[in-house]
């Protein structure tokens, strides 16, 4: 699948607290609290009924790979991922900076 299918397909299909939780091997009340501390932006619904973009499996998939690895708690998992959030945000952007520069 190309990026672009699957950027599409993570835009437009909907995951809800328990499948996003199956999906990553987080549990529904993780995926809840991380929600809270802002790691999930749901799409729609209120706490413990949110619905979010099926992009955030993959947001979970790394935040229960971190906590696997190192051992984090929440409130750890919470900010490394904002921090490789952040990271990822800068590196496209570099990336759209080359790339204007070439042209």
């Amino acid at each position: 699948m190309t990026a672009d299918i699957a950027a599409l397909l993570g835009e437009h299909l909907q995951v809800d607290v328990e499948e996003l939780a199956r999906a990553t091997g987080l549990s529904g009340a993780e995926v809840i609290e991380l929600t809270e501390y802002g790691v999930f932006e749901p799409l729609s619904g209120g706490t413990g009924h949110w619905c979010y973009a099926a992009r955030c499996i993959a947001v979970g998939r790394r935040a229960s790979r971190l906590r696997t690895d190192f051992g984090l708690d929440l409130h750890g998992l919470a900010l490394v991922s904002a921090l490789l959030e952040r990271i990822d945000d800068l590196e496209d952007e570099c990336a759209r900076l080359r790339a204007q520069s070439l042209e």
